[in-house]
């Protein structure tokens, strides 16, 4: 008898390939891997609906700050969109970077002159950036002011200035929208 190397001799007398394979356990593992669509549908499915809760078609112009309590009011329009001005007790906002504190309002000037330095500046800025922005339209003019409804009316008085000074002669108040007669008030 010859010699042979050694070698598994189970098995030895089948000949196809997969059956070998299968019974010997020499099979190699499978590379397809199936996904659970289930999970990934559920998913999707609730990302869309989270979206779809969260859109708003007509936008949102306007964020209320922490720290502000705005009036109610029964007349009321729609905002435009237009640079922002917070104003609390402590401090005045300009799209949510500080431009004065309510000390510095508070105090009597004694050149007379009521206008906000930086708060002029930045406004002006603002306007002419839209001007570069759309040179074939008219520079409207409108600002808002998101005022707590407990701040002195000399604060105010002296935003108002600055906005007229620096071109912006429609200031818009934001309040919250209260409906005549006392029933549900209609979305902002």
């Amino acid at each position: 008898m010859p010699i042979h190397p050694p070698h598994a001799h189970l098995y030895d007398s089948v000949h196809l390939e997969v059956a070998k394979a299968k019974l010997g356990h020499a099979g190699r593992k499978s590379l397809y891997a199936p996904l659970n669509l289930v999970a990934y549908i559920d998913m999707m499915t609730m990302l869309v609906i989270f979206l779809l809760m969260s859109f708003s078609a007509t936008g949102e112009i306007l964020f209320v700050q922490k720290n502000i309590v705005l009036p109610d009011a029964q007349n009321w329009t729609e905002l435009e969109r237009a640079p922002v001005i917070g104003v609390s007790k402590d401090v005045v906002t300009l799209d949510g970077s500080q431009v004065a504190t309510a000390d510095d309002l508070m105090k009597d000037s004694s050149t007379g002159d009521f206008k906000i330095a930086e708060l002029h500046d930045k406004l002006v800025t603002l306007k002419n950036n839209y001007k570069l922005l759309h040179p074939s339209e008219e520079f409207n003019g409108i600002a808002i002011i998101q005022s707590d409804k407990n701040v002195e009316f000399k604060m105010l008085k002296k935003i108002m200035y600055s906005c007229a000074v620096a071109g912006y002669q429609n200031v818009n108040f934001a309040v919250t929208p209260k409906a005549k007669g006392g029933g549900a008030a209609p979305a902002m």
